[in-house]
């Protein structure tokens, strides 16, 4: 009886966590460069099926973990110049955050009043030989399909791209952003990249609604059974006589 209890109120968390993370997706589906994200759950069914019996008295549902879906998003035209998208979903542009190197896919750039060229989050772009600076009163700037920058004709470094061998070990920072584990380094990439347009979230508004509706019932059903559980339990220990 109170193994079910258990069994339902983790129900009950996986649900939540779930609607967390579906939520969060709906929130940045029009957020440039955002990856969709998910919860893996395990339950005591599936444990049975390891090749190494699990410890402990488990029941219910667990958190495995949370991952970060890479596909590419829609490429979005916008002719702003500081705007680029990359060609290859597997790519990440470099810049520099507060405790070290991060990674993204978005390509909305600007470019601040003292010639540095940022994300909107105000970390700077990260090009081969440092960060990315043109005149601010630059008439034509230039991003070339190789990723080599130039302002009025004249060189201004070229972008630092990189990809991963694993792109799930990363760790998301914010929204767009991530960051790579100490063993997981990036391998220098050859950029194919588009100035002037700017790569998409990658989440489908309309199936997370549905998973979302989905989600919800799926709590409703588990906040049923637990109910059910606790009256039945105090019915079995009511006292008689």
């Amino acid at each position: 009886m109170f193994r079910g209890l258990y069994a339902a109120a983790t129900a009950l968390d996986a649900a939540q966590l779930a609607h967390q993370a579906t939520a969060d997706n709906l929130a940045n589906s029009s957020t440039p460069g955002f990856r969709q994200r998910g919860v893996r759950f395990e339950t005591f069914d599936r444990l049975l099926g390891r090749d190494v019996p699990p410890t402990g008295d488990i029941v219910g549902t667990q958190l495995v973990s949370t991952f970060n879906d890479f596909k590419p998003g829609p490429l979005q035209t916008t002719g702003n110049p500081f705007d680029i998208a990359l060609s290859e979903p597997d790519q990440f542009f470099v810049v520099h955050g507060p405790n070290g190197p991060m990674y993204t896919r978005d390509g909305a750039f600007r470019l601040t009043g003292d010639g540095r060229v940022t994300t909107q989050a105000g970390y700077q772009l990260l090009g081969e030989d440092g960060p990315v600076e043109v005149p601010a009163n630059a008439l034509n700037v230039n991003v070339a399909t190789d990723g080599s920058v130039t302002a009025d004709g004249a060189p201004a470094g070229r972008l630092q791209v990189v990809r991963f061998e694993d792109p799930s070990r990363l760790t998301a920072v914010g929204p767009v952003h991530f960051t790579a584990p100490p063993d997981a380094a990036p391998a220098a990439a050859a950029p194919r990249v588009m100035q002037g347009a700017r790569e998409g979230s990658n989440v489908n508004p309309a199936q997370a609604m549905v998973g979302m509706i989905a989600g919800t019932r799926y709590y409703e059903a588990a906040q049923r059974a637990l109910r059910a559980i606790a009256e039945s339990v105090q019915l079995n220990t009511r006292p008689t006589g």
